[in-house]
């Protein structure tokens, strides 16, 4: 193995519409200068992300970073991490991780009735 990934980072739940941002954190456990890449989705649905690939030094931990708009049900993001071997991208790793739907909660008014009064 090349391309280990260490963690995605992305939050535990969200409100359906809002931008979800998904941090792939791959380490290049490799004694060489790797050319590493990652791809994701969310249920079927692909990620993007900022950059396709980079060049990566031996030890070396780099974040892909990616979003996508929270849909109204809980997801799984899957990731996958490639390395480059000269002629073709090769499956290195692979990662979960599930993001919940939130509900928002209405907030309670700081109206209250002794507030008004008869004129």
């Amino acid at each position: 193995m090349i391309a280990d990934i260490v963690a995605i980072d992305a939050p535990s739940s969200a409100p359906a519409g809002e931008q979800v941002i998904v941090d792939v954190s791959v380490k290049n456990i490799s004694a060489y200068d790797q050319y590493l890449a990652v791809t994701a989705v969310y249920d079927s649905t692909s990620i993007p992300f900022q950059v396709d690939y980079l060049l990566v030094s031996p030890g070396q931990t780099v974040v892909f970073r990616g979003w996508f708009t929270m849909p109204s049900q809980n997801v799984k993001v899957t990731a996958w991490s490639w390395s480059w071997d000269g002629s073709q991208w090769v499956y290195e790793d692979q990662m979960t991780k599930d993001i919940s739907l939130a509900t928002l909660t209405p907030k309670v008014s700081e109206f209250r009735i002794a507030d008004f009064y008869k004129v």
